[in-house]
């Protein structure tokens, strides 16, 4: 099979079990998203200073914990971010605590990498629960801009792309090819009003450019991860893909983004 077959093939079944997940609720999507988010915490996990390989069991265990906190309060009656947050906070301090005792070398900057690898996995994966709960073109909504952004930037970077955006982060991206991912999101935005009935035409193209903004954003952060430890991927699970963390980094930063517009934004 052709390098283009297997990433068309791996594509296409994330595809279908993101819509198979949107449309059976929050529980089917936390079930779902719990492996791809400890899978995408692991290679963060060897991407920076989190510890060593024999920690790193460890805080998968924290990192999933925090993810089942954060989407329980989609399906718990009285579970809230509050709640969510304080037992996030408690299980870090333990591993903090931990960490301080046994008196490890550069204490803080392995904290830092714990708090970094929970805040850039296990919350925003464990935000599609509540996204979930609330319908199921709502959660696609998310997956559907940042897919356009990535197809857009791929191909007027491809056609048009001349000017480097970050060489020393990025050296393939192209000013061109944000703008053409820029363009195609807030287009696709402006045509989803299905997703959003309750937003008007500037609400979707703000909330579009947001996204294609942000989704570039989380691309350009995992770039940067990898180019500080030399590798070109961030795993090898998806065939034609790399890693879960390659397939999903704008992601990562999009989702938040996108829960901020929904609760704080017009509608």
């Amino acid at each position: 099979m052709s390098e283009l077959a297997r990433r068309a093939l791996t594509g296409a079944v994330y595809v279908l079990l993101t819509i198979g997940a949107a449309y059976s609720g929050p529980f089917t999507t936390t079930l779902l998203f719990l492996p791809i988010g400890l899978v995408a915490a692991a290679e963060l996990h060897r991407l920076g200073p989190h510890g060593t390989a024999s920690e790193r069991p460890v805080h998968l265990v924290l990192a999933g914990i925090i993810y089942l906190a954060v989407a329980s309060g989609a399906m718990l009656a009285g579970w809230s971010f509050r709640a969510a947050l304080a037992l996030a906070l408690l299980v870090i301090l333990v591993r903090v605590t931990d960490l301080i005792v046994r008196g490890l070398d550069e204490p803080f900057v392995r904290i830092a990498g714990i708090l970094f690898m929970v805040a850039y996995t296990a919350v925003p994966l464990g935000l599609l629960a509540h996204l979930a709960a609330k319908g199921p073109m709502i959660m696609l909504g998310v997956f559907v801009l940042v897919w356009t952004n990535d197809t857009g930037a791929y191909l007027a970077g491809r056609t048009l792309g001349r000017r480097k955006l970050l060489p020393s982060v990025s050296p393939n991206k192209t000013v061109e090819g944000l703008l053409g991912g820029l363009l195609l999101t807030v287009l696709v935005g402006w045509g989803l009003s299905g997703a959003w009935p309750s937003f008007s035409t500037s609400d979707r193209c703000a909330l579009a450019l947001l996204i294609s903004l942000s989704s570039t954003l989380g691309d350009l952060l995992e770039s940067a991860l990898k180019r500080a430890r030399g590798v070109k991927d961030s795993g090898t699970l998806l065939p034609g893909h790399g890693g879960v963390l390659d397939r999903m980094d704008g992601l990562l930063i999009a989702i938040p983004v996108y829960v901020l517009f929904l609760a704080f934004g017009p509608g």
